[in-house]
């Protein structure tokens, strides 16, 4: 198994994970499933203290001001600028795939409701910190990651003062780092089992129906990667295979944990160890990447959910609601930043938006998790290359 490399053993489990799972007997499966679980959870358990630590001491180190202004306006200025490349991705591929040619509403989930979409108000007031314990326990990675760089930054003015503490953040991110190591060591284990699951709970009857459907979020998705490779060859300045097979193992953990945050760790490891991008460009852009870098969920699969839906009820879309899908699917990526069940908020936002109906999202809710899977490692690879170019000017 060594001899395969960490990023082959996560593909090689991958694959052993489905086929286990179409072809064990349930009482085995139902054995393994627990072990996939207690991954995630072991995955859960170090965002938190990674996140804070790492963000910590690396602002706190900071002797310009600038440098953070700089970093937050380019990780921003990327996320649109990948999110209107995904979204104008998912329509074009949508349009010609024709994902919702001969489906009918007979298909829809009919226990399905649309998700309430969150007030601007109410999404600003999540993103700010407040009662942290409560935030935490209920998810929310953002409020962490702006108090984390206040405490940084507060840290850096006290001077001589704060060295006790700066030492202390410092080592402390550094035990953080070689717990997620060995955490992430198990992750082919976690693979296999959190595959099994999905390879025994899909059929064909679930997913022949929507097969046009599923087709064009993948191929919208690598064709989203290879517009990824493009700008890490032409503005990163870097081989973009190479760039792939370092960052391997967070793809893989993305792609079989459908979670972006909890891919978190192995984003964060993988982009400091790997693909040697500055430690404190990883820990500012991962952390803001895992809830508001979703080119897969809040771009390619809104856009594609939108044809869909005008293709069932017969609607024609104008050019108008074309440029308003992409420009709006752009701006929810980063409007729904850590809101629960992301992908049908962003959904109904962008379906609201341009008059179409809601029970078109109704249709695809069954297949949610074959398509997760890929939207999320496109979410995840998306950060990872925002934090490379990033890192780029950063380093200039």
């Amino acid at each position: 198994m060594r001899k395969l490399g960490f990023g082959n053993q996560c593909l090689l489990a991958l694959v052993l994970g489905l086929v286990a799972g179409h072809y064990l007997p349930q009482k085995v499966v139902d054995f393994i499933v627990p072990f996939g679980d207690g991954f995630l959870q072991l995955l859960k358990l170090i965002i938190v203290p990674l996140t804070f630590s790492t963000i910590v001491a690396s602002f706190s180190k900071l002797e310009d001001m600038s440098l953070v202004k700089k970093l937050g306006s380019r990780t921003l200025l990327w996320f649109v600028i990948t999110a209107l490349y995904a979204a104008t991705v998912g329509i074009i591929v949508g349009k010609i795939i024709n994902p919702g040619n001969g489906l009918t509403l007979a298909l829809a989930a009919t226990d399905y409701q649309p998700r309430q979409i969150p007030t601007i108000s109410s999404t600003f007031l999540d993103m700010l910190p407040g009662n942290l314990i409560a935030q935490i326990a209920n998810g929310k990675v953002i409020p962490v990651i702006i108090f984390a760089i206040f405490f940084g930054l507060a840290l850096t003015s006290t001077g001589e003062r704060g060295k006790t503490v700066r030492t202390f953040f410092d080592e402390f991110s550094l035990v953080m780092f070689k717990i997620t190591r060995k955490i992430i060591r198990l992750s082919p284990y976690g693979i296999f089992a959190l595959l099994t699951a999905v390879g025994n709970e899909y059929g064909l009857d679930t997913l022949l129906p929507l097969g046009k459907f599923i087709v064009a979020i993948y191929v919208a998705c690598f064709i989203q990667l290879i517009i990824y490779a493009l700008l890490i060859s032409i503005v990163a300045k870097r081989n973009p295979i190479r760039f792939f097979k370092e960052f391997w193992p967070a793809m893989i953990t993305a792609f079989t944990t459908s979670s972006s945050l909890g891919t978190l760790p192995v984003t964060l490891e993988t982009l400091v160890d790997r693909v040697r991008v500055s430690e404190r460009v990883a820990g500012f852009v991962a952390p803001l990447g895992a809830t508001m870098k979703m080119d897969g969920c809040g771009a390619i699969y809104p856009a594609i959910v939108c044809i869909l839906t005008a293709q069932v009820f017969g609607i024609d879309l104008s050019a108008t609601q074309y440029l308003l899908i992409a420009l709006t699917a752009a701006v929810a990526t980063i409007g729904t930043a850590g809101v629960p069940g992301t992908a049908s908020i962003m959904a109904t936002v962008v379906l609201t938006s341009v008059g179409l109906p809601l029970q078109g999202l109704a249709l695809v809710i069954g297949i949610d998790k074959i398509i997760d899977m890929m939207r999320t490692m496109t979410n995840v690879t998306g950060a990872g290359v925002c934090a490379t170019l990033v890192d780029k000017t950063y380093r200039e």
